[in-house]
């Protein structure tokens, strides 16, 4: 169940960095002015990484232990 548990983690950071793409370069957006896809797409990429970094983090804590 741990391993299920690591790879939807991963799976759902993933999904930040695909839905921070998409909405960057994706023409069903063009009545959004750039200034507003940019700061939400870098918001995704943001939370995208910091959700990597924990599951790396705590993938570590539980190794060591």
């Amino acid at each position: 169940m741990q391993k299920f548990s690591l790879y939807f983690s991963l799976v759902v950071a993933l999904l930040y960095f695909f839905l921070g793409t998409f909405l960057l370069l994706s023409p069903r957006f063009q009545y959004l002015p750039k200034e507003i896809k940019v700061i939400f797409s870098v918001f995704l990429f943001l939370y995208g990484a910091f959700r990597l970094v924990r599951i790396w983090s705590k993938n570590r804590e539980n190794n060591e232990e």
